[in-house]
């Protein structure tokens, strides 16, 4: 996980305080999200949505797990799990996921790390 790259997005993306920037980049990791990542094709190809390259999946006990399936770019890999894991965020925080603001965090994302391809995709998505 890249959270120095997670910081910078939040600071491109979001108006907020140094506190406040400090306390989401906190958040955003695997266990301050109580959230497991499971690299498993197997699983995620029976757990996630065919059209997807990975889905969040919220047990009824709370417990949330990331599936991801096979990826053809490690650039796919990072803007998927970004998007995933900012979904738990939103998920933990507020109860419901905006899906127009997943979209846009994952294209400043993809910009910050200079995903020219995935930004022109996104760009025109969000």
């Amino acid at each position: 996980m890249k959270v120095t790259s997670i910081l910078g997005l939040m600071i491109l993306s979001m108006s907020m305080t140094s506190y406040e920037i400090m306390d989401i980049t906190n958040k955003l990791n695997t266990t301050n999200l109580g959230l497991r990542v499971m690299e498993d094709p197997e699983k995620a190809e029976n757990n996630c949505p065919n059209s997807s390259s990975g889905c969040l999946i919220r047990t009824a006990d709370g417990e949330m797990t990331i599936y991801l399936k096979n990826f053809t770019s490690s650039m796919d890999k990072d803007i998927s799990l970004f998007g995933l894991m900012f979904d738990a965020y939103q998920l933990n925080e507020f109860g419901n996921i905006d899906v127009l603001k997943t979209c846009r965090m994952k294209l400043a994302y993809a910009k910050t790390n200079k995903y020219r391809k995935a930004s022109g995709i996104l760009s025109q998505k969000c």
